[in-house]
């Protein structure tokens, strides 16, 4: 159907209804859609690399709203980084609430890198960051997962020196005090290759 809609010059405008509902109706899927991929954001921020599988396991079940996350654990031979951030205690008393952000600033590189080089970043404990890249069984994929995993931490330490927003704290009278006046945000790396038990816990 249509509307007229009169103009200053005193003709007839018309212009289509169906059309004005198609470019809303596309307008809430778009919305929608924003939706979901923000929610599957989250969801993996929550969960992280090993909850995928019980998001996976639970989407099965489409009969059902209950969630069950009682899944089991399963073996992986992987590639295991570990990075610290080095006088980790110090910033915290000195930075006090702003720890948070200079956590995060730091993570941001960690998490960054990680996945560009095949790798996730399984969790953080304060200022500890465990990084896995999981083996896929044949001895070709090994060496390369190896090789990766070395780059990814000289890449990590690399940005984490270069960072413009990182060299500020260097300044920081508090930092200087308690660390010396060539204090400067520093990470220390190891890497170790067997398997462990991957799964979500808690």
């Amino acid at each position: 159907s249509c509307v007229p809609l009169h103009s200053e010059s005193g003709g007839h405008l018309r212009t289509s209804v169906g059309e004005r509902d198609r470019g809303e109706h596309m307008m809430e899927t778009a919305v929608l859609e924003r939706t979901i991929v923000k929610l599957g954001s989250l969801l993996a921020l929550g969960f992280g690399e090993a909850g995928a599988n019980i998001i996976g396991q639970n989407m099965h079940g489409a009969n059902t709203a209950a969630i069950n996350a009682m899944v089991e654990g399963t073996r992986v031979e992987c590639v295991i980084g570990v990075a610290r951030i080095r006088d980790f205690s110090t910033a915290t008393v000195v930075l006090q609430a702003n720890v948070m952000t200079f956590v995060n600033q730091i993570a941001e590189i960690v998490h960054g890198v990680a996945d560009g080089y095949h790798g996730y970043t399984s969790r953080n404990n304060g200022g500890v960051f465990l990084v896995i890249w999981r083996a896929d069984g044949r001895p070709e994929g090994m060496a390369k997962l190896a090789d990766m995993s070395m780059m990814a931490f000289v890449q990590i330490l690399i940005a984490v020196h270069r960072s413009p927003v990182l060299a500020a704290y260097r300044a920081h009278p508090g930092l200087k005090l308690r660390l010396g006046r060539d204090c400067r945000v520093n990470l220390s790396c190891a890497l170790h290759f067997g398997w462990a038990i991957e799964g979500a816990v808690g």
